[in-house]
């Protein structure tokens, strides 16, 4: 899975959570409090995912410094 994606879930499952926290709050709901810690957790675990796959798809990307020049200008030192 791109990282861009699991980017974009990272988010929804941090809104989740976090409406999950409040809804329980305002309930005084406990399964509701330790539904939005797991659902935290869960959100910590796919941040891991996310780096992980973001590094990779970063040091898969190869950067070629000759196909950015120009051969026929000269450079400032010459």
């Amino acid at each position: 899975m791109p990282a861009r994606t699991l980017r974009i879930y990272l988010i929804v499952v941090l809104v989740l959570a976090a409406v999950l926290s409040v809804v329980g709050n305002k309930s005084h709901s406990r399964w509701l409090g330790w539904a939005s810690f797991a659902v935290f957790l869960g959100a910590i675990v796919l941040y891991a995912s996310w780096r992980r796959t973001a590094l990779r798809e970063r040091r898969g990307r190869v950067f070629d410094r000759e196909a950015k020049t120009d051969e026929t200008r000269t450079r400032p030192d010459q």
